[in-house]
């Protein structure tokens, strides 16, 4: 049998064993976990980066959206300040428009509705002018570094952003207000000048005795009122001249009727009726004299006529105190007659040689009797009798 030698035996209790050496860290593990650190410290760098970046971008399209928004107030501010302007110009216009309205001028109705709109729209000046004093905010600002102030002041400049519109958008609905008003003045406005035209009218024909240059003069500036189409300076202008105008056609025609006052008053007057009615619109101014062309008195009756082309024809007949003492005997009347057949020249001159003053004289004869006046006062007795031709020819001219 074999010998087996013993396995040494253990040592002792309290023998030192056999020395070991100390297990050493994986250098792989080691990598991985500085790489995993430092993945981490980038990461979280990248992402505050992004952070910041994203903070810079809404802030800075805040501050644009602030910048955009004050530049619409103050663009809008300025719109609404010259529309207060030009508002309260055409108010000034308006209140002298009312002033000078007299109710013999225009229909005292179309002056209410345009005081009216004129108070109304001085109430939106008003209001307009309160919205005007109000600050703006003038979109400026001082951007932040940090982050968490980015964001905070991101949300205050969004806030500006909506303050703003909201005060255009007030702005805007005011000078909305201010330009209804005007147009509603303008409408009001318009009424009133038309109803110049028939007041005008129903005013001359109340003074009628009124010379003609006033009565051209009024009719001038009647025309010029129902041309207006707007409340303005110009308006106003020329509703004033309408009513100097009218004052003067009143003056005139109490002065011409306190020339013909005394015992013939009311003949002369109804004598002159007589020659408007005939003379196809051709105003006529009359004068009176004891004698006219020689003749006056208990030695006749005369009268003289000039007439004028210009501005729609006029003309001057000038007749003697004997005529109204006859009147209405047919010698009277055809003499009256064949002065307005002098008279209608003004708007007939072509129909005969008018610059021959034998051509003048046959001319009004032939027109008298064409109107059916066969008393020797139609000229016939002074002229001679005209001509069959010329009577037809005068008969053509009404």
């Amino acid at each position: 049998m074999d010998a087996v030698a013993p396995a040494d035996p253990p040592p002792a209790s309290g023998e030192p064993g056999p020395e070991t050496e100390p297990a050493r860290p994986s250098r792989t593990r080691a990598v991985l976990a500085w790489s995993v650190g430092a993945a981490a410290v980038v990461a979280i760098g990248v992402g505050a980066g992004f952070v910041h970046v994203s903070a810079n971008e809404s802030y800075d399209a805040a501050a644009s959206a602030l910048r955009a928004a004050a530049a619409a107030s103050a663009e809008t501010q300025e719109l609404l300040d010259r529309t207060v302007l030009t508002l309260e110009s055409s108010l000034t216009s308006a209140d002298q428009l009312v002033t000078a309205a007299a109710d013999d001028l225009v229909d005292p109705a179309t002056r209410t509705a345009l005081a009216d709109a004129a108070a109304a729209a001085s109430d939106s000046v008003a209001e307009s002018s309160e919205l005007l004093e109000e600050e703006l905010d003038q979109g400026s600002a001082d951007k932040p570094f940090w982050t968490w102030q980015l964001r905070t002041q991101t949300a205050l400049l969004e806030e500006r952003t909506s303050d703003a519109a909201e005060q255009t958008e007030q702005l805007a609905d005011s000078k909305a207000d201010l330009e209804s008003a005007d147009e509603l003045m303008d409408e009001t406005a318009l009424a009133l000048f038309a109803s110049a035209t028939p007041a005008a009218a129903a005013m001359e024909a109340a003074h009628v005795s009124a010379r003609t240059a006033a009565v051209l003069d009024f009719r001038d500036a009647a025309a010029a009122v129902a041309e207006q189409d707007q409340v303005d300076a110009d308006s106003a202008v020329a509703l004033s001249v309408y009513a100097t105008r009218a004052a003067s056609l009143k003056e005139s025609a109490q002065a011409e009727l306190a020339e013909k006052a005394g015992r013939l008053y009311a003949t002369r007057l109804e004598i002159e009726a007589f020659a408007r009615s005939i003379s196809g619109g051709v105003l006529l101014d009359f004068d009176w004299a004891p004698v006219v062309n020689g003749m006056g008195g208990s030695s006749g009756i005369g009268g003289l006529a000039t007439w004028n082309s210009g501005r729609g024809g006029f003309s001057t007949i000038t007749l003697s105190d004997s005529v109204a003492e006859w009147w209405p005997n047919a010698d009277s009347r055809a003499l009256v007659a064949h002065e307005v057949g002098h008279a209608i020249s003004a708007k007939c001159h072509d129909k005969f040689d008018w610059e021959n003053q034998a051509a003048n004289e046959e001319w009004a004869t032939a027109w008298a009797i064409s109107m059916g006046h066969t008393a020797l006062g139609n000229g016939v007795e002074a002229y001679g009798y005209p001509s069959q031709a010329m009577i037809d020819i005068a008969a053509t001219c009404r």
